[in-house]
């Protein structure tokens, strides 16, 4: 897979952490404390861009296993990209909305702790910031691949995850109950869109079957009875784009914002929310017009996040990294590990 591939993927990452940041500033703070006369219906949209996160994240994540030497490759891989930053993200926005103060949405320092799992979810714990649910998503995808991929099924993870599909229709259109946790233990109303990433690197790859086209489809068409028709439409759109973009005729998205934007993406969506009702909420108090109180949050929220990913999130990562590939008695426990799971 050519790199070019890579930028544009990043890209795509970067566009939907923007659209996100433009739902929660614009529309989704309306609902939680009233703009002052401005239009903000048509940001709703951006709330979608969980779902294209998810596609991106199950096109990587299959890719990432495909090139790993030992189940605990992936671990660190994984671990050094997500916790670091996610903790400096955490202090980050609990400090300032304590400071600050947001109504609603303050937590107590407690919960800061039990937040450092990052799948507080499971144990019913409030996140700091709300913006956490989808990690949780993530991790729990995460664990069934890998699951998977111990038992040597990673050629099969779309076809082994396809029943939970059918679930996610059948509770759709009503036909069955799911509880809560089951639900969310089995990812059931977003594993459509991890299946959708999976199987369009198998296309890429060129190791895509009659099979994977067919769940593929299924994953799409599935969305209309988990959703609705209108957001199948627009699902559809992800599909097409996505696809479009990984076989490079997108070549557009390399363009250096909308790279750059892919670079700080992860950091970007854990920090924009809160710490962006803040900023707003502060511009109110002065009568300052929302457009530029807007701005200013996206500004803010930018500049946080370019600091997070250059001095924590790319740091860390490097030296978690070296670490477990230089040290002789960390090989070996990893070496001891893949033994085990291979009998």
């Amino acid at each position: 897979m050519k790199q070019h591939r890579l930028l544009e993927l990043d890209a795509l990452r970067g566009l939907a952490a923007l659209a996100v940041v433009f739902f929660h500033y614009f529309f989704r703070y309306n609902q939680l404390y009233g703009h002052h006369d401005l239009s903000v219906n048509w940001a709703h949209f951006g709330k979608y861009g969980v779902q294209l996160f998810f596609i991106i994240s199950g096109f990587v994540i299959y890719w990432t296993l495909n090139r790993v030497e030992k189940p605990v490759d992936f671990l660190v891989s994984r671990f050094s990209r997500l916790y670091p930053v996610y903790w400096a993200a955490l202090v980050t926005t609990f400090c300032v909305v304590s400071y600050f103060g947001l109504p609603g949405r303050e937590a107590h320092i407690k919960t800061a702790f039990e937040n450092i799992i990052m799948f507080q979810e499971y144990f019913f714990i409030p996140h700091v910031d709300s913006v956490y649910w989808t990690l949780t998503i993530e991790l729990t995808f995460y664990w069934w691949v890998f699951v998977l991929y111990l038992f040597n099924q990673l050629k099969n993870v779309d076809l082994w995850l396809s029943p939970l599909v059918l679930l996610a229709v059948l509770k759709g259109v009503g036909l069955i109950t799911i509880p809560y946790v089951i639900d969310m233990v089995f990812i059931i109303d977003y594993i459509s869109f991890f299946i959708a990433g999976i199987c369009f690197f198998k296309i890429q790859d060129g190791i895509a079957g009659k099979i994977t086209y067919a769940i593929l489809l299924f994953s799409l068409l599935a969305t209309i009875a988990s959703f609705s028709m209108n957001e199948f439409v627009l699902f559809s759109m992800f599909y097409l784009i996505f696809f479009l973009s990984v076989s490079g005729h997108f070549g557009f998205l390399k363009f250096r914002p909308f790279v750059f934007l892919g670079s700080i993406s992860y950091s970007l969506y854990l920090i924009h929310q809160n710490i962006g009702y803040v900023v707003i909420n502060q511009f109110y108090k002065f009568a300052i017009t929302p457009q530029y109180a807007i701005v200013f949050a996206i500004l803010t929220s930018i500049t946080i996040a370019v600091l997070l990913t250059r001095y924590v999130e790319k740091p860390s990562l490097q030296y978690i990294r070296k670490t477990y590939k230089n040290s002789p008695r960390i090989q070996q426990f990893a070496k001891r590990l893949t033994t085990f799971s291979s009998n």
